[in-house]
């Protein structure tokens, strides 16, 4: 397709963002880790908002004695049980998509100058399954995803390395927008010089969301028009 004018680019997180699995995908990745390491380690325990998901094994299973070596050497084996498991555990659980997101990826999709696409901690394939249980993947051309990088401040240049080459032009950061729900997807916009739009749809606390000082803040994004205005300046 042929495009006119400035490109924008607006990468979503999706836990907590465009919808809540309500710990599908924690259930799911408990069972894959207790069956390929022998132990959960601390996942239980551990807040997963923000990071990606090998940072969740390295954080989960380091206190065990697992090293990054011995972590990295079953991480295929792994996937393949967390993807078996969510597979099934995504038509069990209620998945909830927040408000206004249906109407506002439509919008997006209909904007010639948006480059629409994903930024999340997720393994590529788990994101998937994820969001076929509301039929959203074929909303998104591209993504940068837990299996990119280690951290996600690396992210946005594996996003944008995509989105470069998907429409054949050079996406200035300054005119792309991450949208997450947390302080990590915040500080990953700024690191990167990003816009940051933080919603308080997640788990944490609106007022911790804030004092981060995002670019902009949404309760949600049932009003999502208000969204659409930031990228007509």
């Amino acid at each position: 397709m042929r495009r006119r004018g400035k490109i924008k680019a607006v990468l979503f997180d999706i836990d907590g963002t465009i919808l809540n699995c309500n710990s599908a995908g924690r259930a799911s990745l408990i069972q894959a880790t207790k069956e390929v390491f022998g132990t959960i380690g601390r996942m239980e325990k551990l807040d997963f908002q923000g990071k990606t998901d090998p940072v969740i094994l390295n954080e989960s299973l380091h206190m065990m004695g697992f090293s990054d070596e011995d972590i990295r050497d079953k991480t295929d084996t792994l996937k393949e049980r967390y993807f078996f498991h969510l597979n099934e555990n995504i038509h069990k659980y209620e998945v909830i998509i927040f408000p206004g997101i249906i109407g506002l990826l439509e919008k997006l999709s209909s904007m010639e100058n948006i480059a629409l696409g994903l930024l999340t901690g997720n393994f590529t394939e788990s994101a998937k399954i994820k969001l076929s249980s509301h039929g959203l993947n074929r909303f998104f051309r591209f993504g940068a995803y837990g299996d990119d990088a280690p951290v996600r401040d690396l992210l946005p240049e594996v996003a944008k390395r995509r989105m470069d080459k998907l429409f054949s032009t050079d996406i200035a950061f300054k005119d792309t927008f991450i949208i997450g729900d947390t302080i990590h997807d915040v500080r990953c916009a700024r690191y990167a010089g990003a816009v940051s739009v933080a919603v308080g749809t997640g788990w944490g606390e609106p007022e911790t969301l804030k004092k981060e000082n995002p670019d902009h803040y949404f309760n949600n994004l049932e009003n999502f028009n208000d969204f659409i205005k930031l990228l007509e300046d």
